[in-house]
């Protein structure tokens, strides 16, 4: 029953991610939708009943171990803003892709498991299995993979101006739960797996960062024109007036952006941003005006800059934040008075 509980939480999840998400992460939906057809394999090999029918559930429920791992590193690489080369990323699937092969043998070699006896017990039916060497390598993977992902994590504290801190707890959070989980089910020797209910946990947990940087992301609300006519920059603040990131022309104007700490309050030591923007940007968050946006300008060294301040949204028109937009417009100005 656990199983088919598992199963559909994650459907509930895939749909909620595919329905309401702005710009689901293509590697989420996939890891969503493999740990689906997972608890799928894990409930079959329960209400199976014989041999045969638990041996193929097996080879099903084995595909979230086979490349959940993976594309859990894969997202968290993204949230952490490590770029993952393309030729790497072809490797990592197809040696997952060769472990899977060795994984559809069982029951006919014995390099996956070298034999299976089948059980029923009190949570459905489970098998018993003398493990092969290729199940050791599959385990090695995911230790691999989940270890990588930490490192990851623990690397990106570093970046403190380009991945949140708080991003990254969340991470090493859910990491913790999913080792846990999986670590006090090889060493008890359970007749239920704990797998399915750590994978579900850890992933709800990683939404909420995913959906920060899908909100927050600078590619979702700038313009393409705007970028080729004039060069622009972008700051983006959450409700709370938190630093959510900004965009490397808004880095060019205003330096002291590449010293500040993402999802933390805005300094107070000076810079460039608390001299022209920090006034305009309370004063307009005090007035919370939806309609209006707040339009000026300023000059700093013979050139003239132009800022909009605006209310930021969801995909469903949630407010979530503000974001400013900057951009030089000196030459507009010297032909307008010229």
């Amino acid at each position: 029953m656990i199983y088919l509980i598992c199963f559909c939480i994650t459907f509930a999840m895939l749909i909620y991610v595919l329905s309401f998400e702005k710009k689901p992460s293509a590697t989420f939906v996939l890891l969503l939708t493999i740990i689906l057809v997972s608890n799928g394999g894990y409930y079959a090999i329960a209400a199976s009943v014989d041999l045969d029918e638990a041996i193929l559930a097996t080879k099903v429920s084995y595909v979230a171990g086979i490349f959940g791992p993976m594309l859990i590193f894969l997202i968290v690489a993204h949230i952490c803003k490590i770029h993952i080369p393309g030729f790497a990323k072809c490797i990592m699937h197809t040696v997952q892709g060769l472990l899977y092969m060795a994984v559809l043998t069982a029951g006919q070699l014995g390099v996956f498991y070298q034999s299976v006896e089948y059980n029923k017990g009190p949570h459905g039916a489970y098998l018993t299995k003398v493990y092969g060497p290729l199940h050791t390598v599959y385990l090695i993977s995911m230790i691999f993979y989940m270890l990588a992902t930490v490192v990851a994590a623990f690397y990106s504290l570093n970046k403190k101006s380009v991945v949140s801190r708080i991003n990254v707890q969340i991470i090493l959070l859910a990491m913790a739960l999913i080792m846990s989980l999986y670590m006090v089910e090889r060493i008890a020797h359970l007749q239920i797996e704990l797998l399915p209910m750590g994978l579900i946990l850890g992933l709800t947990i990683m939404i909420t960062p995913l959906r920060k940087i899908t909100d927050y992301s600078i590619d979702n609300i700038h313009s393409n024109i705007d970028d080729i006519i004039q060069k622009t920059g972008y700051i983006i603040f959450n409700q709370n007036l938190l630093f959510m990131g900004s965009n490397i022309y808004a880095t060019d104007l205003f330096p002291e952006l590449n010293e500040w700490e993402l999802e933390e309050k805005i300094p107070g030591n000076g810079g460039r941003f608390n001299t022209f923007l920090r006034q305009p940007l309370m004063e307009y968050v005090k007035e919370n005006d939806h309609e209006n946006i707040e339009d000026s300008t300023f000059s700093y060294k013979g050139s003239t800059y132009r800022y909009q301040i605006g209310f930021l949204y969801s995909g469903r028109n949630r407010h979530i934040g503000y974001v400013i937009r900057v951009y030089d417009m000196t030459n507009i100005v010297r032909k307008t008075t010229g």
